[in-house]
């Protein structure tokens, strides 16, 4: 095993393994990927650098499968991707594991209390012009968005925020409700962390993890890594998420920059 000696803050001289095995796991939009453009030129030296070092880059994100594939081949990515923030996962070999199914999930939306079912409009209430409506994306990629496996965007059309009832009935049936930008999400339990944690298990003993992201539903994943970046994100500040002892990284750039800063500062830390 090669290794380079380097000296320490206490004059000690400390080995840095230089053949370790690593996998990134990286949320896009607003890390990888420009938030609105969906660029990622800043992010290109980085992604050179993994792809030079035999290291993979696997997609987390929120988006469906369907929508991942397209991005997967602008990125010039192959392999396992997590989907539907942690229920979808699909495998080195290209099996799909699901957390749960679309008739566990239609179940769960049944068993609500009505009332409460009432204020929820959920994707599967809606036709791909209202999808439309809803998120300004064009035709075919709202028809991507539509495709959800194992997760269910909604609108809370309530006077106040979702009750509390909502979350208890939701554990009932083991999933739970998360936030996004613009819709609400059922969920099954696995979450980001858990979902890359299963791909992690696949590998060989000792691979190293590490995952990047901007927003909280990342924070988990952040966690869990062998290393972890939290991404500059102007419109949430995901840093006060954090526990106290936290030894994330903080990246100064906002998007594919603090992404391409932070993978450098990663990559001089255990390669060079």
């Amino acid at each position: 095993m090669a290794q380079q000696m380097t000296s320490g803050e206490n004059g000690l001289v400390a080995p840095r393994v230089r053949d370790l095995v690593v996998m990134v796991f990286t949320d896009l939009d607003g890390t990888l990927l420009d938030h609105d453009t969906y660029a990622f030129d800043a992010a290109r030296p980085a992604l050179a650098a993994l792809t030079a070092r035999a290291i993979p880059v696997v997609p987390v994100t929120s988006k469906t499968l369907a929508e991942l594939q397209p991005l997967m081949h602008m990125l010039n990515l192959s392999g396992p991707a997590i989907a539907e923030n942690g229920a979808v996962v699909r495998r080195a070999d290209g099996a799909v594991d699901r957390a749960m199914s679309r008739q566990e999930l239609a179940a769960v939306l049944d068993n609500l209390p009505q009332d409460i079912r009432r204020d929820m409009r959920c994707f599967c209430d809606m036709d791909i012009d209202e999808i439309i409506a809803l998120t300004g994306l064009r035709h075919d990629d709202a028809q991507r968005a539509a495709a959800r496996e194992a997760s269910e965007p909604f609108l809370w059309q309530g006077t106040d925020m979702p009750p509390a009832e909502l979350t208890a009935a939701l554990a009932k049936d083991n999933v739970r409700l998360t936030r996004g930008g613009r819709f609400f999400h059922i969920v099954p339990v696995r979450d980001k962390a858990a979902a890359m944690a299963e791909l992690l298990a696949d590998q060989a003993a000792g691979t190293q993890s590490w995952a990047l992201g901007d927003g909280p539903n990342d924070v988990s994943m952040l966690l869990a890594a062998t290393r972890g970046a939290v991404i500059a994100n102007p419109h949430v500040d995901t840093e006060t998420l954090l526990p106290a002892n936290h030894n994330l990284y903080i990246s100064r750039g906002i998007g594919p920059v603090g992404w391409g800063e932070a993978i450098t500062a990663f990559l001089k830390e255990d390669f060079d």
